[in-house]
């Protein structure tokens, strides 16, 4: 366990230099400008998903270029620890955006609201919860790819989920009749509170193949 601790707490550390004022100023104002704009606290969530799903890849760029895996096994960190501790880095840094993200945008509607912006700002709970899970299920897609072949030559393939999610967001919006349309589609679906349950279902299944993949790609590879 404590090497599992000290494991995350080293991706952390790896890409904390990322992680500057200027980058963050820079994500901060597009979070502001989608979240008025849209009125919507789920749009600029949207930005902050796509920083942490840019951030999950960083790690392995960082492992290749200073051979980190190999080093690795010389500390006699097993590889169940690296996938695990990988994966366990990966949701923790999806929180830390999450709610960076979520902060910014509640902040930017209450502000737009109070300078009579004359809007309504709402929160769309469909999406708020979907758009997470659907990041964050893209990200479980990408990881096996990148323990199986390395970032290097993972990271064409790797943008094939996040292309195949932008394609579905565009046709989902056109099918419904722009943002409106799809925004009640999703209030109807998530009315039900069981709709809830069988998404946290099928987002824990995928994480969970996406783990055993990682696992057994990972434990093939030679360093």
């Amino acid at each position: 366990m404590s090497k599992l601790r000290a494991f995350v707490k080293l991706e952390f550390i790896t890409v904390k230099p990322y992680f500057t004022a200027k980058n963050l100023l820079l994500y901060g104002v597009m979070v502001i400008f989608l979240t008025v704009m849209s009125a919507d606290i789920s749009s600029g969530l949207s930005i902050g998903m796509m920083l942490a799903t840019m951030f999950v890849g960083y790690p392995f760029v960082i492992g290749e270029k200073s051979n980190m895996d190999a080093m690795y096994t010389t500390l006699s960190v097993n590889k169940e620890t690296v996938v695990l501790g990988r994966y366990i880095f990966t949701l923790l840094l999806n929180i830390c955006t999450v709610l960076f993200a979520f902060a910014v945008s509640l902040i930017s509607l209450l502000a737009a609201a109070v300078f009579g912006y004359g809007f309504q700002p709402s929160v769309n709970s469909g999406a708020l919860f979907l758009m997470p899970a659907l990041f964050m299920a893209m990200q479980a897609l990408q990881l096996p790819l990148y323990f199986k072949l390395g970032y290097s030559k993972a990271k064409f393939l790797s943008i094939i989920p996040f292309a195949a999610l932008m394609a579905g967001y565009i046709t989902f919006t056109g099918f419904f009749g722009g943002i409106s349309g799809l925004d009640e589609m999703l209030n109807n679906i998530f009315a039900d509170r069981f709709s809830y349950l069988i998404v946290c279902a099928a987002f824990a299944a995928i994480v969970l193949v996406s783990y055993r993949l990682s696992l057994v790609f990972y434990k093939k590879r030679e360093f």
